[in-house]
């Protein structure tokens, strides 16, 4: 399981210790801290970085609101500002980068939590494309509401919010999905991912990403697999991972 990672650009050694304590308390994973633009840049430009935090005042030649310019060219990563500036032309300035929120200090973890959260969804439900699903053959159970249970694609990873919170894995280190009733299991080789989603709604959303779309498929009603990861297989049963599945509809030429 990984959790988001998460750029720290604060120039105050002690309020970035306990920044980053916190955010680790809640669940995310601080990449770096750092105090100037060019260090953030050049981590953005390196390293996995799912959401940048950054003040406003930091030091060096460039403030926060240029850093996050500079790095929109790069990327269009969620900004979130973390600041002590309220004044008219500063908040101007800091939307023309398109931050996801603006939150002024002190502030308390619950909202900061709400503003990652909400940056999270937004970016991954812009970067989500949705692409021609073809129906399931068999009859399913009516579908219920999501009730709250959220997944979102990007380009390699899926999003899935457990236990209050945001956590990602790489779209191919899904093994295999398996449902019961309304409840579903996104398996991979360290963790286990249940929503409250039949399987068929699951597959619609995985198959916006193409990667999930060619290599996930439906070999029963209960059950899918990611062809990547099959050791062996018959007609009766599918291996993945050492876990055999019944096997309604995968072939040679599937694989």
């Amino acid at each position: 399981m990984q959790s988001v990672t998460i750029l720290l650009v604060e120039d105050e050694a002690i309020l970035s210790m306990d920044l980053t304590y916190r955010l680790e308390q809640m669940g995310y994973y601080v990449v770096d801290a750092v105090d100037n633009g060019p260090d953030a840049l050049r981590i953005c430009e390196q390293k996995t970085v799912d959401l940048v935090l950054l003040d406003i005042h930091i030091r060096g030649e460039w403030d926060g609101v240029e850093t996050a310019r500079r790095i929109r060219e790069i990327s269009q990563m969620p900004l979130i500002f973390l600041t002590a500036l309220t004044d008219g032309p500063t908040i101007d300035r800091a939307r023309q980068v398109g931050p996801s929120a603006y939150i002024t200090k002190p502030f308390n973890d619950l909202n900061l939590r709400i503003a990652i959260d909400l940056a999270i969804y937004n970016v991954t439900r812009s970067a989500t494309v949705v692409s021609p699903i073809q129906p399931a053959t068999d009859t399913l159970p009516t579908e219920e509401p999501s009730r709250g249970e959220i997944i979102m694609l990007t380009k390699d990873h899926v999003f899935v919010k457990q236990n209050y919170r945001f956590v990602k894995f790489p779209i191919s280190d899904i093994r295999h999905l398996q449902s019961e009733g309304n409840y579903t299991d996104i398996v991979t080789a360290s963790h286990k991912y249940t929503l409250r989603l039949v399987l068929n709604r699951v597959l619609e959303k995985l198959h916006a990403n193409e990667m999930a779309r060619t290599n996930i498929v439906r070999i029963h009603r209960s059950y899918a697999v990611n062809l990547r990861q099959v050791t062996t297989f018959s007609e009766q049963e599918v291996q993945v991972g050492g876990r055999q599945s019944p096997s309604g509809g995968v072939t040679a030429s599937s694989l």
